[in-house]
C-alpha cells in the first residue's frame, strides 16, 4: 500500500475510459440503487463480450471450413477445377454453415465459453477443444442421416473440424485483447480484504486478465488514514460498504472464522451478482477442484491426476509421437548446430550434466555445449573477482552476464536452442517435453524439502510453467511457485497450454539468459 493523492491516483489508474469513469465514481449508493445500476453493468458487459467472442468464434469457424475446402482441392487438384472446389469444397458454408454456428453458439453458452469469465487458459483450451468435437460430430451424424454424405467431403469435414479447434483459441485470444484495450473485457472487480491478502488477490487478477475479473475498488477490514490505493487500486471504504461500479466482488480475507464468512456473503456481498471467494489454500491444486454439495454443506473435490495412470500414459504416449514425427526436422538441425560449435573452439559440441529426475533419481542430460572448455575455472575467477556476481550466483545459480558463454552460446541460450539435445532424454524416458527443470544436485538441495518432494513426483522437462513464466528471470522464488503449482495441477491441458507459450517465449526470447 502506498498514500496517493485524488490526482496521483487518476493517473494511476488511467486506464480506458469506460473503467477510468467507474473508478472515479465511486459513491456509496442505497441498496436498491446498487442493485439495479450493477444489473445494467452486468448485462451490457456479458452482451458486449458474448457478442465479440461470439462473433471471432463464427469467423474462425467459418475460416476454418473454407480452409478445409481449400486442403481437399490441393490434395484433388489434378481431378477439380475450380468449379468443382465451391461446389465440393465450399459448399457445406451455404448449407451448413448456420447450422454449425447455432451449434457452436449455444454449445459455447452452455460451457460457459461465451463470455467465459473466470475460465483460465487450461480450462479454456479444454472445453473448446471438446465442444469442437461434439459440434463436428452431431454435424457428421446430421448429415450421415440426412443422406448427404455422398455430396459432402468427409475430409472437409474432418479437416474442419482439426483447423477450427487452433482458429477459435486464437481468434478468442484476439477478441479478448481487442476488448481489454477498449477497456471493455470481462467485469470491474472490487476486491474485500485486509491489505496483504488485497495485494494478493489484486496481483493474481492482474497477472491473469483474461480470467475477467479487473480490480477497479478495495474495501478493507481497517482503512488505514492517509492510505488510498492498494497495488494502485483505490481504497473505496470498509467491509461493511458496497458499491455501484462494479458487479463483481472477490472476497480474500486470510483467519477468518465461519461465521465472518456468512454474514459477508449475506450483507455487502449480496449486492453483486459474482462473488469468487478465495480461501486460506494458497499451495493447494486449484485447476481440478469442483464444488459439492455434501448434505448442505459445501466441499471441495480435488482431482489428483498425476494418480491416473492412463493421463500419464497418454502423455509419455503423445510426447514420444511428438518428438518422433519431428525428428527429421531437428535432428539435422542438431547436427548443423553441434558443428558451428565444433569449428569455434575444436571442443565437443555436447555437454552432460548429472541432473536429479524422477523419484530423486541421478540422470545425464545433455545440452549443447555455451561455455568455454575450462568453465568450472573461468567461473571461480569471475566469482572471486566480483562481489555482484558472488552475490547473483548464490541468489540464482545463474548470471546474467556470465563470462563463460561463448559467441555462438549466447545466441543458443537467448533462443533455447541448447536444449534440443535433450530430446534423446525424452526418447530414452528420464525426461519428458514438459515438467519441472532438471536441476543440478547442488542446486536441487537449495529448494524447500515440500518443493523437492513434489518435483520429484514427476519427470524432469524440457519446457515447464517456470521457463514460460519468466524463466530465468524469475529466479528459484519464480521455481518454488510454477513447480509447485504444476505437479499440483498437472493435466494434458496444462501441458498443450505450456508448449504453446514456450514456443511464445522463444520467440520473444523472453527472461532467457
Amino acid at each position: 500500500m502506498r498514500p496517493a493523492s485524488e490526482e496521483s491516483t487518476r493517473q494511476v489508474l488511467e486506464k480506458p475510459s469506460e473503467l477510468t469513469q467507474l473508478v472515479t465514481e465511486h459513491h456509496i449508493d442505497s441498496k436498491h440503487q446498487v442493485k439495479r445500476r450493477q444489473t445494467f453493468r452486468y448485462l451490457k458487459r456479458r452482451a458486449a463480450n458474448i457478442l465479440v467472442l461470439g462473433s471471432g468464434d463464427a469467423l474462425a469457424l467459418s475460416f476454418g471450413i473454407v480452409t478445409a475446402g481449400l486442403v481437399r482441392y490441393l490434395l484433388k487438384g489434378r481431378s477439380m477445377g475450380l468449379a468443382d472446389f465451391i461446389d465440393a469444397g465450399g459448399s457445406m458454408i451455404p448449407v451448413w454453415w448456420w447450422v454449425l454456428i447455432l451449434a457452436w453458439l449455444v454449445g459455447a453458452i452452455a460451457l460457459n465459453l461465451l463470455p467465459g469469465w473466470g475460465l483460465g487458459a487450461v480450462e479454456e483450451l479444454r472445453r473448446v477443444t471438446w465442444l469442437v468435437c461434439g459440434v463436428f460430430s452431431v454435424v457428421a451424424i446430421t448429415l450421415f442421416l440426412g443422406k448427404s454424405g455422398e455430396t459432402t467431403s468427409r475430409l472437409t469435414v474432418t479437416a474442419a473440424m482439426l483447423v477450427s479447434g487452433p482458429l477459435i483459441i486464437l481468434f478468442r485470444h484476439v477478441s479478448k485483447n481487442i476488448l481489454l484495450r477498449s477497456g471493455r473485457w470481462g467485469l470491474p472487480t472490487v476486491v474485500y480484504g485486509g491489505s496483504e491478502t488485497a495485494c494478493l488477490a489484486i496481483r493474481a487478477l492482474n497477472e491473469d486478465q483474461g480470467l475477467g475479473f479487473i480490480p477497479v475498488g478495495v474495501f478493507e477490514d481497517d482503512k488505514t488514514p492517509g492510505v488510498d490505493t492498494v497495488e494502485d487500486v483505490p481504497v473505496l471504504g470498509t467491509l461493511e460498504q458496497n458499491s455501484r461500479i462494479a458487479p463483481a466482488a472477490v472476497l480474500a480475507l486470510s483467519d477468518s472464522s465461519r461465521h465472518d464468512l456468512v454474514r459477508m456473503l449475506e450483507g455487502p456481498l449480496s449486492n453483486y451478482h459474482r462473488v469468487i471467494i478465495i480461501p486460506d489454500l494458497m499451495e493447494a491444486p486449484s485447476l481440478w477442484v469442483q464444488p459439492r454439495d455434501v448434505g448442505g454443506i459445501l466441499g471441495l473435490e480435488v482431482s489428483v491426476n498425476l494418480h491416473d495412470p492412463f493421463s500419464r500414459f497418454l502423455k509419455r504416449a503423445v510426447e514420444l509421437a511428438i518428438v518422433v514425427v519431428t525428428a527429421p526436422v531437428w535432428f539435422p538441425f542438431c547436427i548443423l548446430v553441434a558443428f558451428l560449435i565444433w569449428i569455434e573452439d575444436r571442443h565437443d559440441p555436447i555437454f552432460a550434466q548429472k541432473r536429479i529426475g524422477k523419484s530423486n533419481d541421478t540422470f545425464n542430460t545433455f545440452k549443447f555445449r555455451t561455455m568455454v572448455p575450462d568453465a568450472k575455472t573461468a567461473l571461480e575467477t569471475a566469482l572471486r573477482e566480483s562481489e555482484d556476481l558472488r552475490e547473483e550466483w548464490n541468489a540464482n545459480f545463474k548470471l546474467r552476464h556470465d563470462p563463460r558463454i561463448t559467441r555462438i552460446g549466447k545466441l543458443l541460450r537467448k533462443m533455447s536452442l541448447d536444449e534440443l539435445p535433450q530430446l534423446y532424454n525424452v526418447l530414452i524416458g528420464n525426461m519428458s517435453l514438459v515438467g519441472p527443470r532438471p536441476l543440478p544436485i547442488y542446486h536441487h538441495a537449495q529448494l524447500p524439502e515440500h518443493i523437492r518432494n513434489l518435483r520429484e513426483r514427476v519427470r524432469p522437462g524440457i519446457t515447464g510453467l517456470w521457463q514460460v513464466s519468466g524463466r530465468s528471470e524469475s529466479g528459484n522464488d519464480g521455481m518454488i511457485r510454477w513447480d509447485g503449482y504444476y505437479v499440483r495441477n498437472w493435466s494434458i491441458w496444462l501441458d498443450i497450454v505450456i508448449l504453446v507459450r514456450t514456443v511464445r517465449a522463444v520467440i520473444k526470447a523472453r527472461g532467457a539468459y
